[in-house]
């Protein structure tokens, strides 16, 4: 019983939206979707930079730094060859000088990232959510609470994923925490030397860190927004469908609909009655 009732609610209610639906002219309707259209043209162009030029430009951070240690420490002052490693009495001054390169590194990648994602976040605060809050208040009840409810996560969302990094946060320390050990490991020893090649490698593989967290984080950001977007777009566009869908209905059929629906709640309330009946007799 209770299950048809709120079936005929439903129905009574998407019935009641249709005039409202029909109301919104398509070209508010087309307007909307063109800017969400410029918006997300506008998140992929950005998209684009920070995974080409933002991404090199952090790796360029690294790999520059890290050349003027080689060439500070392994570049012999006299032949202008590359020893082949450090003994005790270099590495300790190589090892300092990496640690400062990597805290000066940390800091200038977390401003690009944050940069960049207030860039992002720029761009997501055109997203005009007071049109698109009052195009669903037209639908029905049900329609009207799921879709208001990923409008809420959206919020919760990008205030979570775009949290801005603390310049103080030691990023690449943390990224780097099982390659630096495995690194260190060559020198623990007052005799132990850096070989150049155990050096290059240690290079190339934060390098290849710093890029592929560096990435994902993006990554992470940019799909959300995209995902929104393309969502809002795809709202617009399913509002429309149903708007043309009730704009070729007939008087007729609107008033036959209503009929059916008045007449089953008519025929659910004549039930209920003899339900009542039947217990007061018990």
């Amino acid at each position: 019983m209770e299950v048809s009732y709120k079936d005929l609610d439903h129905a009574e209610d998407v019935w009641n939206s249709k005039p409202r639906i029909m109301s919104v002219p398509k070209s508010e309707l087309w307007e909307q979707i063109g800017e969400l259209t410029a918006i997300d043209f506008r998140i992929r162009d950005l998209q684009k930079k920070c995974e080409t030029e933002v991404i090199q430009e952090i790796k360029n951070l690294w790999l520059n730094q890290c050349e003027q240690l080689k060439e500070t420490w392994f570049k012999d002052s006299k032949t202008g060859t590359y020893k082949k490693d450090l003994g005790y009495s270099d590495k300790d001054g190589m090892i300092q000088g990496l640690d400062k390169a990597i805290k000066v590194i940390n800091n200038e990648m977390i401003s690009l990232i944050n940069t960049n994602l207030e860039f992002l976040s720029q761009i997501l605060s055109d997203l005009n959510f007071d049109s698109v809050q009052n195009t669903i208040n037209l639908l029905g009840f049900k329609q009207r609470v799921d879709i208001s409810d990923k409008l809420s996560s959206f919020f919760y969302t990008k205030d979570n994923l775009f949290n801005l990094e603390n310049q103080s946060i030691k990023l690449i320390q943390e990224w780097i925490k099982p390659t630096w050990e495995s690194f260190s490991n060559n020198f623990n020893s007052i005799f132990s030397l850096i070989k150049r090649e155990t050096w290059d490698d240690f290079v190339l593989n934060v390098n290849k860190i710093l890029e592929g967290n560096v990435q994902d984080g993006f990554s992470k950001c940019f799909d959300f927004a995209l995902s929104n977007t393309t969502e809002l777009i795809n709202f617009y566009n399913y509002f429309l469908e149903k708007q043309n869908r009730y704009e070729q209905e007939t008087p007729e059929q609107r008033e036959a609909e209503k009929a059916w629906i008045d007449q089953q709640r008519q025929k659910l309330d004549e039930i209920q009655k003899q339900i009542n009946i039947i217990l007061n007799q018990s």
